[in-house]
């Protein structure tokens, strides 16, 4: 059943890439506000912690896009890094970080954005009749289907920056 709100296109524990290596962070941040701002979704920096531990230092970053479709329904894209054992290194005049990074990836589209289904008993009922049988297939087959190009394209932009090189077949 399709309820006003959060729709999850996948899990809701999203997906992940997780590396340990050497990689330029704060070009990455870049790279996924590029990706998003491209496609006419608004970036916004939500979280960022760091803090000292024995081995370097662990870092959580939060980012959020969101993208008004139409009235109704907005895209929505998460991501968090979690880094571990984070350290500077310099490599060819240089600098860049290393360390264990854990990219998580998460989308859901936003009904009824601007809350109007939710006045009252009869509304939120007109809305799950709206949503469930009036564009049900608008949202499995147009909404979620675009959503999921965007996350997939911003995963797969992700691990060609992280040297997780991307496989063609029959080329």
């Amino acid at each position: 059943m399709i309820k006003r709100g959060q729709h999850w296109i996948m899990s809701s524990s999203g997906i992940r890439i997780q590396r340990r290596g050497i990689y330029d962070l704060k070009d990455l941040i870049k790279s996924i506000q590029r990706y998003v701002e491209d496609r006419n979704y608004i970036f916004q920096l939500t979280e960022t912690q760091s803090k000292t531990k024995d081995k370097g230092y662990e870092v959580m970053i939060g980012m959020k896009s969101d993208r008004d479709i139409d009235g109704y329904v907005r895209f929505h894209i998460d991501v968090f890094l979690f880094i571990i054992e984070m350290e500077k290194v310099k490599i060819k005049n240089r600098t860049l970080d290393k360390g264990f990074i854990d990219i998580n990836f998460k989308a859901y589209l936003y009904l009824d954005y601007k809350n109007r289904w939710n006045r009252n008993f009869m509304a939120r009922f007109f809305n799950l009749i709206y949503n469930n049988y009036i564009i049900k297939d608008k949202i499995k087959g147009e909404y979620e289907a675009k959503l999921y190009v965007d996350l997939i394209g911003l995963h797969n932009n992700v691990k060609e920056i992280m040297g997780l090189y991307l496989h063609n077949y029959g080329q």
